[in-house]
Formats: structure tokens, C-alpha cells, sequence
């Protein structure tokens, strides 16, 4: 495989706008119809943002099953999608993840199939491509290929040849995509960024897949200081499918000054339309009030929002009040039974959950209305934890 020539800049690199934000599909086990897309496509716009990235787990052809072509129906659909983010002034960027399984012992075929599927994406429409290899297993001590090739040097290799034949724009996703699932980051950023061309963008999360505050500074990640590339956020802080009966709404804190910042959703139609509001409130507590009683959240909601505040970010865990009190209660009851709509319908199990949580955190869950509401397993937990004895009638 030759070496990149990093002195040769991208095909069409200037359709990239300046500072990308926007929204990415990119989570695990939800998939949103074209329609829903659409509905993100004019909320981006209406907010003034101007990405959208289509890179969802579920589509097969994403990432299980990268070799197939995309269907015409497929095609069809993405086309008209597309279509509609031109003219909205959206940028779409088309992501495809061979990383699971690229058989580096047949490279010419499988890049000339890898080739094939970016092609699709841009002829349907796409401004830009993203290689994807984020979460997939670290290479064996013999690395790939019959030169046993070490993983940075691999992709570094097929996103420099798929950006000299594309015409438009190929960004990356690395395997290393945050400080920590790298024993030694600062290395492989290093290794990384030689291989790269210049120009090449990559996403990144930071110091953590979920980050804390300023998470692509420099002293917070090893990537500032390590990739000269053109670093972009993929921004986790609501993102839910690695704890899916957790909900975060909170403030989105942390985030002034950076230029290229994606939101990866949470699959959840009406909740990932309030967070893109979220987001560009930023960490302006009334704007965000604002944003979520546009949205139709009732003010009773404020008094349970440290319970949904926002993920566990490098060592800062949530800090909801020392022990619930009645109002609480009340505030749960009437957003479960009084607040109504398709927002109320995706946050229902969660206020539900918190609901039995905040009852079994002061004991007045009854043992049988444990085992009736949650899972056997944290049942068992539970039950074996207390004194053994009804707490009350069910």
C-alpha cells in the first residue's frame, strides 16, 4: 500500500462548511424514518446549524453489512432526503463503517467495494463521506494484512485513497476516538496524524466518549495537542443508548468555543428536536427553560430535572437532591397522568422509572411491587438487599 501524500489537498474540500453543527444519527438501537429526518433537517436550519450526519448502527448496510449495496428504494428515499437538506443549506454527511470486518489480505477488493458504497452516497446527493471505524476491537499483536499492518496506519491508508478518488470531501471517524480507549493516546494521535493528509477532518469526542467540559482542549484531550487535523466533536452528552432507561435533558454545558461541534442523538424524535434547541442554548439556563417550555415541557418538570440532568462525564456524576420530598411525587403524577403529547410518550417510561427509584430509595416500594416493576435480576438485587418483609400492601 503506498503512503499518503499529504502535500495533495482533498477533491471539493471546500464544500465543507466553515464550522459544522448540526445533528448525527449515529447511536445504537433506534432508527429514525425519512420523514423524522426530515422534521431534523428544518429544525437544524431553523436553529441556524447546517450538518446533519447519517451514520446509524441499525441501517445493515451502515456497518453490519458495509459490502451490500444500498437498494434502489434505499437510494430512492436518501436521494430526496438529500434534496431537501440543499435546500434547507444543510451539509450531509454520508458515513460508512467497514471497520468490523475489512479483510486487509484482500484489500483491492474490498476498497473497491468500500469505493462502490461512498459513490452511492454521493451521487444520491451526499456533500461528504465519513469513514467510520469507531468501536471495533483493538488489532491483534500481528496486525492487518499480510505487512501486519498496525490499525492507524491501515485506515489512515484507505481514507487517503478513498479521499483521491472520491470528488467530495472523505472525513474520519478513528478507532481511537477518545483519550481513554488508548493506553497511550498521545502515541497513537502521533502515528495517526502522520498518515493522514492534512486536510483530512476527524471526529472526536475528547478525554472521555462522554466528556466533561472543554472536552477537545488542550489539557483536557491529548488530540489537540497530538492531531494537526481539523478536529469536530461528536458530542455524547445525551446521548443514551449505552444506558437506555436513562434520559438527559440538562443544560448543555461545556461547549463554548468550539467550532465544529455534532450532537449524536438519541433516536427519540421529539426529544433529539428539543436537545438541537438545547444545544444552541448552551449553557444559558433561561434559554434553555425556554427552549423546553417551546417543546411544550410543563414547568413541573423543573422540580425533577437534576434526576435527568446529564450523563456520568469523566468523574462528575449526577447530584439530584440528598433524598426526595413530596413535591417530587407530585411533580411525577401530574407529568405522568396530566402532561399529554408525543414528547409526554417518550419520556412516560422514564418518568416512570423514577418514579419506582425515588419510591425504593425511601422504602415505600412494597416487595411485590418490586418484583412486579422491575427486572428479575435487580428484583433479586433488591429484595436479598432489604429485611425480607412487606413494606406495605401492594
Amino acid at each position: 500500500m503506498p503512503a499518503p501524500d499529504k502535500t495533495s489537498p482533498q477533491q471539493n474540500q471546500t464544500a465543507l462548511p466553515l464550522n459544522l453543527r448540526g445533528y448525527i444519527e449515529g447511536y445504537y438501537g433506534r432508527l429514525l424514518d425519512w420523514d423524522d429526518r426530515a422534521r431534523i433537517i428544518e429544525q437544524i436550519a431553523t436553529l441556524g446549524m447546517n450538518t446533519y450526519f447519517y451514520a446509524p448502527k441499525e441501517d445493515r448496510c451502515h456497518r453490519f453489512d458495509w459490502r451490500r449495496p444500498w437498494d434502489a428504494d434505499w437510494i430512492a428515499a436518501f436521494s430526496r432526503f438529500c434534496e431537501k437538506a440543499h435546500r434547507h443549506n444543510v451539509c450531509l454527511l454520508g458515513g460508512i463503517a467497514p471497520g468490523l470486518d475489512y479483510d486487509a489480505h484482500d484489500d483491492a477488493a474490498e476498497f473497491a467495494r468500500l469505493l462502490t458504497k461512498a459513490q452511492q452516497l454521493r451521487d444520491s446527493g451526499a456533500h461528504a463521506v465519513v469513514l467510520m471505524f469507531d468501536d471495533i476491537d483493538e488489532p491483534s499483536d500481528g496486525g492487518y494484512g499480510p505487512d501486519g499492518l498496525p490499525d492507524h496506519a491501515l485506515h489512515a491508508d484507505i481514507a487517503s485513497r478513498l479521499g483521491a478518488r472520491l470528488d467530495a470531501p472523505v472525513l474520519i471517524t478513528p478507532r481511537v476516538y477518545a483519550d481513554e480507549m488508548s493506553g497511550d493516546p498521545a502515541a497513537h494521535y502521533r502515528n495517526l496524524s502522520a498518515a493522514l493528509p492534512d486536510d483530512m477532518p476527524l471526529f472526536h469526542c475528547g478525554s472521555h466518549i462522554v466528556a466533561g467540559a472543554d472536552p477537545l482542549a488542550t489539557g483536557t484531550s491529548l488530540a489537540r495537542e497530538h492531531l494537526t487535523q481539523r478536529l469536530i466533536l461528536w458530542d455524547n452528552i445525551y446521548c443514551n443508548d449505552y444506558c437506555p432507561r436513562r434520559l438527559f435533558v440538562g443544560r448543555h454545558t461545556g461547549r463554548d468555543g468550539i467550532a465544529d461541534l455534532m450532537l449524536n442523538g438519541t433516536g427519540m424524535i421529539e426529544t433529539d428536536l428539543l436537545l438541537l434547541s438545547a444545544m444552541q442554548a448552551g449553557d444559558d439556563d433561561a434559554a434553555w427553560r425556554m427552549a423546553l417550555a417551546k417543546a411544550g415541557v410543563p414547568d413541573d418538570f423543573h422540580a425533577l430535572a437534576p434526576w435527568f440532568d446529564l450523563g456520568v462525564a469523566n468523574d462528575r456524576a449526577p447530584s439530584p437532591p440528598a433524598a426526595p420530598e413530596q413535591a417530587h411525587f407530585d411533580a411525577i403524577e401530574t407529568l405522568l397522568w396530566r402532561w399529554k403529547g408525543p414528547l409526554a410518550r417518550e419520556w412516560y417510561p422514564f418518568l416512570f422509572g423514577l418514579k419506582h427509584d425515588l419510591l425504593i430509595e425511601t422504602g415505600q416500594l412494597p416487595d411485590l411491587r418490586v418484583a412486579k416493576t422491575q427486572t428479575p435480576a435487580l428484583a433479586r438485587h433488591l429484595l436479598q438487599a432489604g429485611d425480607g418483609k412487606n413494606r406495605g400492601k401492594d
